[in-house]
């Protein structure tokens, strides 16, 4: 089951999205039956999403549980156990909360349902400019179903949160996922993603490469990606054995 949301975008300007898809499925690592992350801190999965707290108010976590939706069959669910709630006057959310970083338009699913069987809950979804794009409503507690959420602005960090009380989360996909933290070496060195260049801050040699190992660009300096095929890259620097992923 399947139910679309669409927005219209708080401001306009040219951009560009992927249509790669990243999917994050709570059954799987790095969550599933033997998670390898915790929920009393903020972490970054290394494919791109946020799952925030602040460390006292903490997320239920991950618990077994089977749900089918649109054909995929989930065995785990990730628990907010509450609302995400921002500390007024701000309106990002502050705990129990998901994050990704989109370059542009993207095509948000959330497949999850409402943690009691009896009550509905809303899903709050603010950007980094703390402007509350729109909400879904009315999500079921009876049956888990996939939520689609159609961002249409520019490029920027995206929030999910519920406004108050438990939803159950079983997966989340996004298109135009920006990945900046695949290896924290390369952006100690300077090296980082804004949506629209790779920046270069400290004069590397850096190296572009696509999914079948074809070099695309080379620089010293930032690289603009604006002419770039949408698609995931590799970015490397000479002399240096690590890389960092970008989606574009």
């Amino acid at each position: 089951m399947k139910k679309t949301l669409l927005f219209t975008a708080i401001a306009c300007m040219t951009v560009f999205g992927v249509n790669a898809q990243t999917v994050w499925n709570f059954s799987n690592v790095p969550f599933g039956a033997t998670p390898t992350v915790v929920f009393t801190s903020t972490f970054t999965t290394p494919d791109g999403l946020t799952v925030g707290t602040d460390g006292t108010t903490n997320w239920t976590g991950l618990t077994a549980n089977t749900k089918t939706i649109d054909g995929v069959t989930y065995t785990i669910r990730l628990q907010t156990g509450g609302g995400g709630s921002p500390v007024a006057p701000s309106k990002i959310p502050v705990t129990r909360y998901l994050a990704i970083n989109v370059s542009g338009p993207s095509t948000i699913n959330i497949g999850m349902i409402s943690s009691s069987s009896g009550a509905s809950r809303t899903l709050i979804v603010v950007n980094a400019n703390e402007s509350v794009l729109d909400s879904v409503v009315n999500i079921s507690g009876a049956t888990a179903s996939t939520y689609t959420y159609n961002y249409t602005g520019a490029a920027s960090k995206i929030y999910l949160y519920s406004r108050a009380s438990g939803i159950n989360y079983y997966y989340l996909s996004a298109t135009s996922v920006v990945i900046t933290s695949l290896n924290q070496i390369l952006t100690d060195k300077g090296v980082s993603f804004n949506g629209s260049e790779i920046c270069n801050t400290k004069g590397l040699s850096l190296e572009v490469y696509n999914v079948l190992g074809k070099r695309v660009a080379s620089s010293m300096t930032s690289i603009p990606t604006v002419n770039f095929q949408k698609g995931i890259y590799i970015v490397r620097a000479s002399g240096m054995n690590n890389s960092l992923k970008i989606c574009i």
